[in-house]
């Protein structure tokens, strides 16, 4: 029983102390002397099979008459005034060990009631290694979870086109179909995944990013797989669950997919077939249930025709492809991007910055190569700045995003004579790419960030030159 004065607990904002409480790995709630739900997180919720909007309106009484507990410890601590601890089961099938405690005030009247609680594997002796895994993985769905901020507040669509894709992906998100996202860097790909998992039926399970280009090589098979205990040197000695099991009913997104190593295509192409994942160094196959989504800025048929990615896996992701036009074909979308952003950076930097008419139909000429992503630097270097002659900012910051001269272009041509199309593109793209370096000094990290591109990226790249001399 716990005793504190009213003044006490009116010291602490709501919105904070669900704040704090998002971050413990249990099952947190506060009901009033009602039995009213009047904080949660998130994760008490989807124990429940609620979402927390619904169960922030719910009370006691009714959850337990509908089903969602096969009984109430809170509710008892509240009629004996005291703490009462016990197992329940929710409609979720957890199975909980509850500790709910009553806050007394100075009167002796019951003010609010903390319940916690934590699943009832976590605490009984674990003698299988299904159970074990049961608890990794439900503990890292819980890590992810929390990462993850989804809102439609990151939704600009006022565009015709965008609009139309955002009407395709609802209407699409209730199957399991694969779905492949293309478009220019900075287009809203991630945005568009969050989307369509928010509007899917399975919105209540997790929703994994995995970026294939800022996985080191050497790395990637034990991030997506995992790896069993001792399977090589420096892996946990409790051993690890990959991604792909993490993401076990529920979306798993792969951004830049066309980055992924083609050693690894062979192995993932084998999970969407099978729904099985085998750990590095494990005998023992898992069964996982997952949507996937996958995204990249590339011609993955292009790929394909120069053997840099599968055609069996191009077309086993490829079911339904959506193009995402860039941000310089949708003037809509990026005058309300504007408006969103110096909202955003104003309100940050407690600024008041505006934009008139004129620096506006500066934006709208200028190209966007990195789409919503620039643009939303280039407005935070606005308000942070306080820019006065904006009309050479813009114009400064075009010229440093011009990609190659003329010049460069025709040594170029000198150098591959009479080669095809795509030796010209690769000759054009190694001289840039050598230049930028140059510029940089020899830094890998200034460079890719120059570039617009992630550091293994780079590090491939200037390893396939290598490979050609």
């Amino acid at each position: 029983m716990e005793n504190v004065t009213s003044e006490r607990v009116d010291i602490f904002d709501r919105e904070n102390i669900r704040n704090i409480l998002e971050s413990l790995p249990t099952t947190v709630f506060v009901t009033d002397k009602e039995g009213n739900v009047v904080i949660s997180t998130s994760f008490t919720a989807m124990t429940l099979g609620l979402s927390l909007e619904e169960l922030l309106k719910s009370n006691l009484k009714d959850l337990v008459e509908r089903g969602y507990y096969n009984r109430s410890y809170a509710l008892q601590a509240m009629k004996e005034k005291k703490k009462i601890t016990g197992v329940l089961t929710t409609k979720a099938g957890f199975k909980m060990v509850s500790t709910s405690t009553p806050i007394i005030d100075d009167s002796g009247e019951i003010t609010f009631v903390v319940t916690g609680g934590r699943p009832q594997e976590i605490i009984d002796n674990l003698n299988t290694q299904e159970k074990k895994d049961k608890v990794k993985r439900l503990k890292r769905e819980i890590e992810y979870l929390r990462l993850q901020k989804i809102s439609n507040e990151q939704v600009v669509a006022e565009s015709i086109e965008m609009r139309k894709i955002f009407k395709t992906c609802y209407d699409i998100a209730k199957t399991d179909s694969s779905i492949l996202l293309l478009g220019e860097t900075g287009t809203g790909k991630e945005v568009l995944s969050k989307y369509i998992h928010l509007n899917s039926n399975r919105e209540k399970g997790p929703f994994i990013i995995v970026n294939c280009a800022a996985i080191p090589e050497t790395l990637f098979e034990s991030e997506l797989f995992g790896y069993e205990k001792g399977s090589f040197t420096g892996a946990n000695t409790s051993g690890k669950v990959g991604v792909l099991e993490i993401a076990h009913e529920g979306t798993l997104f792969l951004d830049e997919i066309s980055e992924m190593p083609l050693s690894l295509q062979a192995k993932l192409l084998r999970v969407l077939d099978n729904n099985e994942v085998r750990r590095v160094g494990g005998t023992v196959s898992h069964k996982v249930d997952f949507r996937l989504v996958c995204a990249t800025n590339r011609d993955l048929a292009e790929m394909v025709e120069s053997g840099e990615f599968r055609e069996d896996l191009y077309y086993r992701i490829n079911v339904i492809p959506i193009k995402i036009p860039p941000l310089r074909n949708r003037p809509e979308d990026l005058i309300a991007l504007v408006d969103k952003f110096l909202m955003e950076f104003n309100k940050k930097y407690r600024r008041r910055h505006k934009l008139s008419s004129t620096e506006v139909q500066h934006l709208l000429k200028h190209h966007w190569p990195g789409n919503v992503r620039e643009l939303r630097n280039f407005i935070e270097r606005a308000v942070v700045t306080n820019h006065e002659n904006f009309e050479r900012t813009i114009d400064n910051h075009q010229i440093q995003n011009k990609m190659i001269s003329s010049t460069d272009i025709m040594d170029c041509c000198s150098t591959v004579g009479n080669s095809t199309l795509k030796e010209f593109m690769r000759a054009s793209e190694e001289k840039f790419v050598r230049k930028i370096l140059a510029e940089c000094n020899g830094k890998i990290g200034e460079t890719a960030k120059k570039l617009g591109i992630y550091r293994t990226v780079l590090y491939r790249k200037l390893k396939s030159y290598e490979s050609k001399e």
